[in-house]
């Protein structure tokens, strides 16, 4: 059986066993389904963390993973060369002055051309 229909027919266990007591115990039906509610969710959070787990997993294993593309390179060399700049800001305090890429295209170009190298 599915871990989701599995975990979803214990939830509904769980409240309905708390709606039945709350209502034999003489609540309003408001009260006691407010009440069971909250039961419910306290009781199936610390007694179901086992199906909890399943569910999770088997719909992180149903979600596609994506391909990396161009965009995500290139704000991965966005990111890295942020990151190279901060230690050559460092060291270019004791060097002559440098011309430095204005845009992201031109700092991802020059980035390529000096992996390249």
């Amino acid at each position: 059986m599915k871990a989701w229909l599995v975990y979803t027919l214990a939830r509904l266990g769980i409240f309905a066993a708390a709606l039945a007591v709350l209502l034999v115990i003489g609540l309003r039906w408001y009260w006691a389904a407010i009440g069971a509610a909250l039961i419910g969710l306290l009781v199936s959070y610390i007694a179901l963390p086992g199906l909890r787990g399943r569910v999770t997993s088997s719909i992180a294993s149903r979600r596609a993973r994506p391909e990396h593309d161009a965009d995500s390179d290139f704000e991965d060399d966005f990111v890295d060369a942020a990151d190279s700049d901060a230690a050559d800001t460092a060291a270019a305090e004791h060097a002559a002055p440098a011309t430095r890429p204005v845009s992201d295209a031109e700092r991802h170009r020059v980035r390529h051309e000096r992996d390249e190298d």
